[in-house]
C-alpha cells in the first residue's frame, strides 16, 4: 500500500497553506511574541478560521463542519502546525471528536457548533500529584447531591485552564469500584464558583495548577455515562497522541536550516558543505518522512480499518523523540545564531530552533510518558504479556 496525497489532496494543501499566509499577519506574530497566550488579534484570527469554514474540514456537516475525511483534517492540522502558530488543538482534534462519539446529544449540540466557530476552549484535567503515569489512581472526587455534582480535588498539567472556558474533568463517582471503573468525565465551567488555577512553569511554556473546592455543577455536566470514564479518557487521549505527532513545524526547521547553511560559512567554508551538516540534515530527512507515512496511514485508519490503540502510542514516541533530535540538531549547525529568541535583530528562523528545543521537551511525557507507551506498544501492538 502506498500511503500518499491524492491530488485533490495536494490541492487543499496548497489551498489551506494559501490562505494562512493571507490571514497570519505580521501584527499577530507581534502580539504573540507579546502576549503568547494570544491577545484580540489572535482570537479574531481563531473566529475567522471557523467562519470560513476550515476548522471542521474532516468534521460532519450537521456540527458546522465540510464533511471531509479525518486525512482531510489531519491536512489541515499540519498545515497550521507548520505556522508556529497555535490554535486551541486540544479542543478541536480531541475533546470535540470525543464528544461526537460518547457526548449526550445535548451536549453535541451545544458544544462541537461553538468549537467549530472558535468559540470555546477546553483544557485537560487529569494529571494529580499522586496520578501521574498511573492516571487511574486519581483521588478527585465528584458527589452527586441531589440535582447537582460536588468536586473537591486538585490537578497538575493543566495546560490552558487559565485561558479555559471549560475542563475536560477526570473525577472519581464511585469509590468502591476497581479504580479504571468508577471514574467519570464532566464538563467544568471555569468560571463556577470554587475553580482556580496557579500557574506552573515549564521549560518554554506554561502549564498550571487547578484546584477544585466544592465545585457544584448541574448533572448535565456529566459526559455520557457515570463511572464510564476511562472509556472516554482513552478516546480523548488516543487522539491527542496523534495530535502531538504531527512533522509540519519540524519539516519547516529542517528547510529553515537547509536555507541558512546554504547561505552562511564557517572559516570560510560554505556550512552546508560541511560533511557533518549534510549528513545530520539527511537522516533527519529521512526520519521526518517516515513519521509523515506513519501519521498519514494512522489518519487514513480512522475510518478504514479496525481500531488499532498502539497506533497513536507508536507515532507519539517516535514524534516526540524526533522533535528533540530536529531541534537540537538544527540548533547546533546554527551555532551561537541558533540560541538567539525571537525579536533580536541577529534571530534566525524567529528562533525557532532554541524555540521549539525547549517547547517540545514537554511532549515526552504530555499524553502519557513515552516509557508507558512503549509498554502500550509492546502489549497491543506485539502481543507480549503484562509485566
Amino acid at each position: 500500500m502506498r500511503f500518499d496525497l491524492t491530488d485533490e489532496q495536494r490541492q487543499l494543501k496548497e489551498e489551506i497553506r494559501s490562505y494562512l499566509d493571507e490571514h497570519i499577519t505580521a501584527e499577530l506574530l507581534e502580539e504573540l511574541i507579546e502576549n503568547p497566550d494570544g491577545g484580540p488579534l489572535w482570537r479574531q484570527y481563531i473566529q475567522n478560521l471557523g467562519k470560513d469554514g476550515w476548522l471542521g474540514i474532516g468534521w460532519p456537516v450537521e456540527y458546522g463542519g465540510q464533511g471531509k475525511t479525518p486525512l482531510e483534517q489531519y491536512i489541515f492540522l499540519e498545515e497550521i502546525e507548520r505556522t508556529g502558530v497555535n490554535i486551541p488543538f486540544i479542543t478541536l482534534e480531541t475533546v470535540g471528536p470525543t464528544l461526537m462519539k460518547l457526548g449526550t446529544e445535548e451536549q453535541k449540540n451545544y458544544f462541537l457548533p461553538k468549537i467549530l466557530k472558535g468559540e470555546v476552549e477546553i483544557a485537560i484535567g487529569y494529571s494529580e500529584p499522586q496520578a501521574g503515569t498511573d492516571l487511574a489512581a486519581l483521588e478527585t472526587r465528584a458527589v452527586r447531591e441531589g440535582d447537582s455534582y460536588v468536586i473537591n480535588g486538585q490537578k497538575v498539567f493543566t495546560t490552558n485552564a487559565h485561558m479555559a472556558d471549560y475542563i475536560w474533568l477526570a473525577a472519581r463517582t464511585d469509590a468502591d469500584a476497581p479504580k479504571h471503573k468508577g471514574i467519570s468525565i464532566f464538563l467544568v465551567p471555569t468560571k463556577t464558583p470554587g475553580f482556580s488555577v496557579t500557574p506552573m512553569d515549564l521549560i518554554g511554556e506554561r502549564s498550571n495548577v487547578s484546584y477544585y473546592e466544592d465545585v457544584r455543577i448541574p448533572l448535565s455536566a456529566l459526559v455520557g455515562e457515570e463511572n464510564k470514564g476511562w472509556q472516554y479518557i482513552t478516546t480523548q487521549l488516543s487522539l491527542e497522541r496523534l495530535m502531538l505527532s504531527t512533522y509540519a513545524r519540524m519539516e519547516r526547521m529542517i528547510e529553515e536550516t537547509i536555507e541558512w547553511a546554504s547561505e552562511n560559512e564557517v572559516d570560510g567554508v560554505r556550512v552546508l558543505d560541511q560533511h557533518w551538516v549534510r549528513d545530520s540534515l539527511a537522516e533527519l530527512t529521512m526520519e521526518m518522512e517516515v513519521l509523515k507515512l506513519l501519521n498519514y496511514r494512522a489518519a487514513w485508519a480512522h475510518n478504514n480499518e479496525k481500531t488499532a490503540p498502539f497506533r497513536p502510542s507508536m507515532n507519539k514516541v517516535f514524534a516526540a523523540e524526533l522533535n528533540q533530535k530536529v531541534f537540537d540538531t538544527c540548533m547546533q549547525i546554527m551555532g551561537m545564531f541558533g540560541q538567539v529568541a525571537a525579536g533580536s535583530e541577529w534571530t534566525i528562523a524567529n528562533g525557532s530552533a532554541q524555540t521549539y528545543a525547549q517547547k517540545r521537551l514537554v511532549h515526552l511525557f504530555g499524553g502519557g510518558a513515552n516509557d508507558i507507551q512503549r509498554d502500550l506498544v509492546a502489549r497491543f501492538g506485539l502481543g507480549l504479556p503484562k509485566s
